[in-house]
């Protein structure tokens, strides 16, 4: 005759299962944080919201609102007060939009390792990065730094994040003619992206206009 088995013979015990359970989960947690590159709390790669998968790319950006370009005059802009190697007030100089994430993205875009390249009549310029003022260029700058919400204001980084927005200014070495097409490509250190903006240089009649 079989023998009933003892309660201590049983498969898995539900304390067992919990265990169990806890181990499965911790080990799904740790291999995403392998996988997509998730950061701790207090890390030093920057202060705010640099969540995993991160992608500093332009297909994470979007304009946020129309794009000025500025006439290759000195002190123009006055926010970055620009110095241009060739200055010339009948052809445009500089350019400068305002850049968020897309709506609904809980990414970021950590500004201190994007590169920024401008594309004109066959000739390809990486522009370096230039916080002083006056801005000499070439180079590119954050002019600013804007809350979308009501009464908020961006943070101290220079990490793109949900509800901010960035002013971007960039001027290449030389100045593009009335009618020159160009192009402004932002992208990671992986390599330059698709466009961003660009279009075709207006004709400089007042030292600031919009690109249509």
């Amino acid at each position: 005759m079989m023998q009933k088995p003892d309660a201590d013979d049983r498969a898995v015990t539900g304390l067992e299962l919990v265990v169990l359970v806890i181990v499965f989960i911790i080990i799904v947690y740790f291999s995403s944080v392998t996988f997509f590159g998730i950061l701790w709390p207090g890390s030093n790669h920057g202060k705010g919201v640099l969540p995993g998968a991160i992608s500093e790319t332009s297909k994470l950006l979007r304009v946020a609102g129309p794009v000025a370009v500025f006439s290759a005059t000195n002190g123009n802009p006055s926010d970055v007060n620009a110095v241009y190697l060739h200055p010339d007030p009948t052809q445009m100089g500089s350019i400068e939009a305002d850049v968020a994430l897309f709506i609904g993205d809980s990414g970021g875009i950590d500004f201190d390792r994007v590169n920024i390249v401008w594309v004109s009549n066959g000739v390809t310029e990486t522009i370096p990065r230039k916080d002083t003022r006056p801005l000499v260029c070439p180079g590119w700058t954050i002019a600013g730094k804007y809350n979308v919400i009501p009464m908020k204001s961006a943070n101290d980084n220079d990490i793109l994040e949900p509800n901010e927005q960035f002013a971007i200014f960039v001027c290449p070495a030389n100045t593009t003619p009335a009618y020159q097409r160009f192009n402004v490509n932002i992208g990671g250190t992986g390599g330059m992206q698709s466009p961003f903006w660009g279009g075709t240089a207006p004709v400089m009649s007042s030292p600031v206009s919009s690109l249509m």
